[in-house]
C-alpha cells in the first residue's frame, strides 16, 4: 500500500478546525444565556406589572370613606409600602396617595415595584382615583 502525502488532515488543519468550532459553540451558548436572560427579565417586569395592578385596583376598589380613612399613607410623603413575593422573587412595593391631583376631586396613586434580578430593577405606575 503507497501513502501519499496528501492523503489525510495535518495537524495544522485540525487544530484550525477545533478552534473554529470551539468559537462557534461559544457564540451559541453566550447566544443562549442572553436568551435566558432576556425572558426572565421579561417574566419578572410581566409580574411587577401585575402586583402594581392588583395594588391600584384595590385602591380603586374603596369606596370614598374607606379611601379617606386609609391609614396608611395618611397622604405624607413617604407614602406606604410591602413586599409581595411572585415568580420566586421579592418584589418591593410602595404607593403614595396625592389629594386632589390633577385635579379637584381626583386622588393621584403612584405605585412603585422594586426587585433585584441580575441588576436592581424598578416601575413606576400612575392612577387617578376619584374621591
Amino acid at each position: 500500500m503507497k501513502i501519499n502525502k496528501d492523503d489525510g488532515f495535518t495537524l495544522v488543519e485540525i487544530l484550525i478546525a477545533i478552534t473554529i468550532f470551539s468559537l462557534a459553540v461559544l457564540g451559541l451558548a453566550i447566544g443562549t444565556v442572553s436568551v435566558v436572560r432576556t425572558n426572565q427579565t421579561s417574566h419578572l417586569r410581566a409580574s411587577a406589572v401585575n402586583l402594581a395592578q392588583a395594588r391600584l385596583e384595590e385602591l380603586r376598589a374603596m369606596t370614598t370613606t374607606a379611601f379617606s380613612s386609609l391609614d396608611c399613607p395618611s397622604y405624607s410623603t413617604t407614602g406606604c409600602s410591602d413586599s409581595a413575593a411572585a415568580s420566586g422573587t421579592t418584589f418591593s412595593r410602595s404607593w403614595q396617595i396625592t389629594k386632589n391631583s390633577p385635579v379637584t376631586g381626583v386622588n393621584r396613586v403612584d405605585v412603585r415595584i422594586d426587585w433585584t434580578d441580575h441588576a436592581g430593577q424598578s416601575m413606576t405606575f400612575t392612577a387617578a382615583v376619584p374621591q
